[in-house]
């Protein structure tokens, strides 16, 4: 009996592309996602953005990071480029790891964080780290760091100090705690993309609805504030698409005229206008079906204390409004200033002494 694979019938172009693309590593974006998921899902699909200067529509993002899968994954690649473009002018020299066997929240971690750098600070006094927060399977949280100011010939006295304070405030033990260098032979640029982008994968990142910030960084940890940082990540990231798209289009154009034509393609976007317009062909929407759509988008960010009352404020705004003198009282007077359903003060004349 022949074997199969001389029975097997040649692979078609598109199964041989598909081999070959199959032996390429990953990048970015492949191997984390549903190719199929494309675009925000929580955004109105009656409105869209419109390009002033070309007419083209568009949809767009919440960006709620913690509310859709689209805008977060946006979100760590834009973090990832701006640790990278940070790492070019100083590079962190130490990754450390915190676990533990209970289920922390975001919330605890804070406190924790602040005298594992406080005690830091007293052997390394330019210690700074940035804080990536990612999900086991069991739904417990771990914390990664990147560490700055720290010479790499103490990576163990770092992780025997990190690993004595962190075990004796939380359920863990020094064997799951682990730092490492960031070596030069792996590359800086290499080892972020790698390490912070495993965060995108479904197991490891947070479940929807989740609250919590899932990066943070001390305050000196950056080269330049976030927000100017997260601007230059941007503009970068621009930078690559128009940079594929032209190599895709013409691969035979030297790469110094597409980096021209590149560059002046983002600057010439910089200028344009977005403004939200109903989307076309679409069925015009009721004034109380807009109102009904917003307070839903509203609900998760409402806080539940204000938004019903309890049963006994009724009764103490009855029982004041029922006391002579009271908000609304039968004397008529003017209500207090203050919180409403409170006593006025007492009125006190001033004489003058005779």
């Amino acid at each position: 009996m022949a074997s199969s694979s001389a029975t097997a019938p040649p692979r078609s172009g598109s199964d041989a592309g598909e081999a070959r693309a199959a032996e390429r590593p990953l990048d970015l974006h492949e191997g984390i996602c549903d190719p199929r998921e494309f675009g925000c899902s929580r955004w109105p699909e009656h409105l869209v953005l419109l390009n002033r200067n070309t007419g083209v529509f568009r949809p767009g993002r919440c960006k709620a990071t913690n509310l859709c899968r689209y805008c977060q994954r946006l979100y760590v690649v834009e973090t990832v480029e701006m640790l990278t473009l940070d790492a070019m002018e100083y590079a962190p020299t130490l990754w450390a790891v915190l676990t533990a066997r209970e289920h922390l929240t975001r919330k605890d971690t804070y406190a924790h964080l602040r005298q594992l750098r406080k005690a830091a600070r007293k052997r390394w006094p330019g210690i700074e780290w940035f804080v990536q927060v990612e999900f086991q399977r069991r739904g417990a949280l771990h914390l990664n760091l990147l560490i700055k100011g720290v010479p790499v010939e103490d990576e163990a006295e770092l992780h025997a100090l990190l690993s004595s304070i962190w075990c004796k405030r939380v359920d863990a033990e020094p064997v799951g705690q682990w730092v490492g260098a960031v070596t030069e032979a792996q590359g800086v640029v290499r080892y972020l993309s790698k390490m912070l982008a495993h965060g995108l994968k479904a197991e490891q990142a947070p479940p929807i609805g989740w609250k919590g910030h899932r990066t943070s960084q001390t305050r000196g940890y950056l080269v330049r504030p976030a927000a100017v940082m997260r601007q230059e990540a941007r503009r970068a990231l621009k930078l690559k698409r128009e940079f594929w798209k032209l190599l895709n289009a013409h691969p035979d154009v030297p790469a110094d005229v597409v980096d021209e034509i590149a560059t002046a393609r983002v600057e010439e976007a910089e200028t344009h206008t977005w403004t939200l317009q109903p989307t076309p062909g679409h069925p015009p929407m009721q004034p109380d079906h807009l109102r009904l759509m917003r307070e839903a988008a509203l609900t998760p960010f409402r806080r539940q204390d204000v938004v019903q009352l309890p049963a006994c404020a009724d009764v103490t705004r009855n029982r004041l409004n029922a006391e002579p003198g009271g908000v609304g009282g039968e004397s008529g007077a003017p209500p207090a200033r203050g919180k409403p359903g409170r006593r006025p003060p007492p009125q006190v004349r001033l004489t003058p002494d005779r």
